[in-house]
């Protein structure tokens, strides 16, 4: 990735996606959701690395829990199976 940070989980997703090659979006084709966890030092921690341990901004405030990498990565990991799925 260049100097450009994502702005949002979903333009994360998308330069994902983008970077991705086809066998990577096959193997996640093929993989049930349940086991999207055992992906943690696979494909999600190729996220982490493709995005520099991005975490989206949030504003800091009561309550403001400062997100991890891990926890994004394995949720973007999931919104890109979700879209796998309903492509055809």
């Amino acid at each position: 990735m260049g100097t450009d940070k994502p702005q949002n989980i979903e333009e994360a997703v998308s330069i994902v996606i983008d970077a991705m090659l086809s066998d990577q979006k096959e193997h996640l084709r093929q993989i049930r959701e349940e086991d999207l966890i055992n992906e943690h030092f696979g494909f999600s921690l190729w996220v982490r690395n493709l995005l520099g341990h991005w975490v989206p901004p949030t504003p800091e405030g009561e309550g403001y829990n400062p997100a991890h990498p891990d926890d994004i990565s394995g949720e973007i990991t999931e919104m890109i199976w979700r879209r796998l799925q309903n492509e055809d």
